[in-house]
């Protein structure tokens, strides 16, 4: 099925959020412990988490938020 020139009509979406950041680390017990909700309200943690470190990056992939407590852990670690 192709999409034709004017594409499918999404529009892009911003939203305000912190950047993206590859030079802190976070620590083991922390990355076992947060947890994200979907659209659904449904809430889940990372799979794959073994001895504090993420073995598979699948469990990242997916459209999910951080839930309030788990974003609030992790910009106490980001600091400012």
């Amino acid at each position: 099925m192709a999409l034709g020139a004017g594409g499918c009509g999404a529009s892009a979406v911003h939203v305000d959020s912190t950047p993206v950041r590859f030079d802190q680390p976070i620590p083991g017990e922390l990355l076992g412990q947060l947890t994200w909700r979907n659209r659904r309200n449904q809430t889940r943690g990372l799979k794959y988490v073994v001895d504090g470190r993420l073995e598979r990056a699948v469990s990242l992939q997916g459209f999910y938020r951080l839930t309030p407590e788990s974003a609030d852990e992790l910009a106490e670690l980001v600091g400012p």
